[in-house]
């Protein structure tokens, strides 16, 4: 049995007919930092009003088409900036392990590189207007995990974002993990990067790297900086 509900889709064609709804919700969502229980709750609200107003829709027609201006994504950038800054007002010892080709070297670090070394993580924001529209957001209620999943999908290869996963517990509606999947052409050279940032406790990035005519370089960095997980 399938343990995963599906609680809301991007659907074009549903956000266009309910466009003002959506509007109006997002006029408010972004002003300060909202719990993730409100967001839900507005989410909810949305998806429910969506599904009595939209039931015959053909959800197949618009199964690749982008976001709409008015989807209401979760505020994904502004947890990681309230996350790092935790960290920097904590003065708890943070520990980086850096692993290259298999070699592994350990360090406590500075706020400063610990914020250097967290970069990945704020340089691609995909609700920035200019990218947003071509993400898909679906939300999902995984039971055998206790988690709701925010997942995000982009429509269009070029973006270095081609994937990124809310998961919120079920009963506090607080961030569990996100994940992040990246892809960035620079010029002769193409990076991978997976990303996962675990709630007040630790972020991980396995990044590769290709260049032409030379080898695979593999590297995994893990900071950590609440308990020994």
């Amino acid at each position: 049995m399938n343990s995963k509900t599906i609680l809301l889709r991007d659907d074009s064609s549903r956000y266009n007919n309910q466009n003002w709804t959506a509007k109006n919700l997002s006029l408010g969502i972004f002003k300060g930092h909202w719990s993730g229980l409100t967001f839900l709750s507005l989410l909810f609200c949305i998806t429910i009003f969506m599904f009595s107003c939209g039931q015959n829709n053909n959800e197949s027609k618009n199964k690749k088409l982008p976001s709409t201006d008015s989807t209401v994504f979760y505020p994904v950038q502004e947890y990681f900036l309230s996350q790092i800054k935790s960290v920097d007002s904590s003065m708890r010892p943070i520990r980086m392990v850096t692993t290259i080709d298999g070699r592994k070297d350990s360090a406590v670090i500075s706020i400063e590189q610990f914020n250097k070394t967290a970069q990945p993580f704020l340089e691609n924001n995909i609700a920035d207007p200019l990218v947003k529209k071509y993400y898909r957001q679906s939300l999902f209620q995984d039971m055998t995990t206790g988690s709701y999943t925010f997942d995000y999908t982009s429509v269009n290869s070029s973006l270095p974002v081609q994937n990124l996963n809310v998961l919120l517990d079920t009963a506090t509606q607080t961030v569990k993990r996100i994940f992040v999947s990246k892809i960035k052409i620079k010029e002769d050279s193409t990076i991978t990067e997976k990303l996962s940032w675990k709630n007040n406790n630790s972020f991980l990035i396995n990044r590769t790297i290709q260049l032409p005519k030379k080898r695979e370089i593999t590297e995994q960095i893990f900071v950590v900086w609440q308990g020994n997980n």
